[in-house]
């Protein structure tokens, strides 16, 4: 785990000095008390204390308090600036390096929780558990020795410990590893359910779902409390042994020595001080089991943090052999495979070349491929074989900055960040002139929002976006594309869950913003199909059929079952709504 550590952090270096110092300062802890069995019976013997061990006594003492002090400085260090510090500027410096394909729906989480739950606890580790674990060490490890110079027979009655506690320390490691998944999982559950209480208070009150408690959070409340309950049943045999071979092992040590202060082989001096030690040398073993747990978490936060910091790059392109895309911007993918890390293939030898300027529609059912391709384009991942080049050159031959600024997404899901309005636009083009972001925003449909709301530009759109509505969301993302003005789009198109008017403001901006670049569409709607100049239909990663709408719907097969499917939705009208506007 320290190596796991070391090779997260940039130097070593104060981590090295905090563990050295706190072995030594523990070193030292258990030298004064070695140097009792001199000192006591020394005075035993003459009735006054000797100079020589009294200095000796202090000197100890005090080079324990100061390697103590120097360990706890750097420790504060590491906890402070190499933890917390450097590990969450690599975190964010590799979330920025990372191909766009590594980020789902579970991305942010892990994002989230290496920079606050993992680091939180991983600042633990130096400035608390490596130290004390540290100078544990350094004291046993002395004071065994010590007792091994002064009295063999007791040393080896203090050792007998030893192996049966490294079996219930591992026993005890195993239910703390089986156990801990289960207790997340409880607690996660429990943490879900309390913000859904909390957030879902006017639809309980106004069902009187409160009488008896929200049964949800109930059982969630009794499934942590069991789940807790387990964990510790589950440790408790492991632990027990080990509690019991350490204070055997102290009841022995000191009975051996007793035996002998009877026998006249120790003095009763000696004996004092060989107890004292046997007592402080049980004290850190026994303490060992408190940290299995926190060894545990901190085992697991950093697998969590090197999960990202080590995730693996796109191979990054030189740039002074970076090549630049040419207009029209022509797509072709040249014997495509891709399969995800599964190894599940999702496109399999796509051999298909589309012209620039002109509309691409994918059609097909849901997992034949239509997303990952449009990914592919903007190289979210890299092809296992074939190749996909844009304005002549293959993706990975085009420097990610320039394949960046020749490409303008919209999907599905439109996330926004928590700022303005304006701010969440000029993402597109941050250089953009205030008549250059007015003029996006009108090509967009956005004005007409932006001039209802109370703060106009500078209203706050909320977490993701949550205080605009779905079609709103859209427009922005729209406008970010005007303004960015790539001549490649790549479209998911949303419009089928918007409401009418939203839907007819998008469809119209979207038409506007698709003349004259080359276009791949993921098609939900007819009319967006029937404008394609051309029509893609995808099955299980594999092109089906290539052509216009009647061409294809006169083949029969796919495109035409999913044409009379969505005919037979689009028809379909709430009375009174109006009819809505096509692309």
């Amino acid at each position: 785990m320290i190596s796991l550590l070391f090779s997260l952090i940039d130097s070593p270096r104060s981590m090295i000095i905090t563990i050295v110092s706190h072995v030594l300062s523990g070193a030292f802890q258990g030298l004064a008390l070695a140097l009792l069995v001199p000192f006591l019976s020394s005075f035993l013997d003459s009735g006054r204390v000797e100079a020589r061990w009294l200095i000796m006594e202090l000197l100890a003492i005090g080079a324990s308090m100061a390697l103590s002090m120097i360990g706890s400085v750097t420790a504060f260090k590491v906890a402070s600036f190499d933890i917390c510090g450097d590990l969450i500027r690599k975190v964010g410096s590799r979330v920025q390096a990372l191909p766009l394909g590594w980020f789902d729906a579970n991305s942010a989480g892990r994002v989230t929780t290496a920079t606050s739950t993992s680091i939180s606890l991983l600042s633990h580790l130096p400035s608390i558990v490596v130290p004390k674990l540290a100078s544990m060490a350094g004291t046993a490890f002395t004071l065994l020795l010590a007792a091994l110079i002064y009295d063999w027979k007791m040393a080896l009655a203090m050792a007998a410990c030893i192996p049966l506690c490294i079996i219930a320390l591992r026993l005890l490691a195993r239910s703390v590893v089986r156990e801990h998944a289960a207790e997340e999982a409880a607690m996660q559950d429990l943490s879900t359910r309390i913000l859904e209480f909390a957030r879902l208070q006017a639809v309980l009150r106004a069902t009187d779902c409160l009488k008896d408690g929200w049964e949800p959070l109930n059982q969630s409340f009794v499934r942590e409390h069991e789940t807790t309950q387990r964990a510790g049943q589950a440790k408790g045999p492991a632990a027990s042994l080990f509690h019991a071979s350490v204070v055997a092992s102290l009841l022995l040590a000191v009975g051996v020595a007793a035996f002998q202060v009877l026998g006249g082989v120790l003095e009763p001096g000696v004996f004092i001080a060989l107890s004292l030690m046997a007592v402080r040398f049980a004290e850190p073993i026994g303490m060992l089991a408190f940290y299995v747990d926190p060894l545990h978490e901190a085992r697991v936060a950093l697998e969590d943090i090197a999960s990202i910091v080590h995730a693996p790059l796109l191979p990054k392109v030189d740039e002074s052999q970076a090549l630049v895309p040419a207009d029209p911007f022509d797509l072709e993918f040249d014997h495509v495979d891709f399969a995800y890390v599964d190894g599940t293939p999702v496109i399999t030898d796509l051999d298909q070349a589309l012209p620039g300027r002109s509309i691409t529609a994918l059609v097909g059912p849901s997992g034949s491929g239509k997303s990952t391709l449009a990914r592919l384009i903007a190289r979210f991942w890299d092809v296992d074989s074939g190749a996909i080049r844009l304005g002549g050159p293959d993706v990975r031959e085009i420097s990610n900055e320039v394949l960046m600024q020749r490409i303008s997404m919209v999907f599905q899901e439109v996330y926004l960040f928590n700022t303005s309005i304006e701010e969440n636009v000029r993402i597109g083009r941050p250089t953009a002139s205030d008549a250059e972001l007015v003029e996006a925003a009108e090509r967009a449909g956005l004005s007409e929002v932006v001039e209802r709301l109370p703060e106009g530009w500078k209203t706050i759109v909320g977490e993701g976006g949550s205080a605009l509505s779905g079609g709103e969301r859209q427009r922005v993302a729209i406008a970010r594309a005007f303004l960015k003005d790539s001549p490649v789009l790549l479209l998911d198109e949303a419009t089928s869950a918007l409401d009418g008017v939203n839907e007819a403001s998008v469809t119209s901006a979207l038409a506007e913003l698709s003349a004259g670049r080359s276009v791949v569409v993921i098609a939900h709607r007819l009319s967006t199909i029937r404008r394609a100049d051309r029509i893609l239909v995808l099955r299980d990663g594999a092109v089906e059929a290539l052509g216009s709408h009647e061409e294809l719907y006169e083949a029969g097969g796919t495109y035409r079952e999913f044409w009379d499917d969505q005919s037979h939705v689009e028809r379909w009208r709430i009375r009174g709504e109006e009819p809505r506007a096509s692309l």
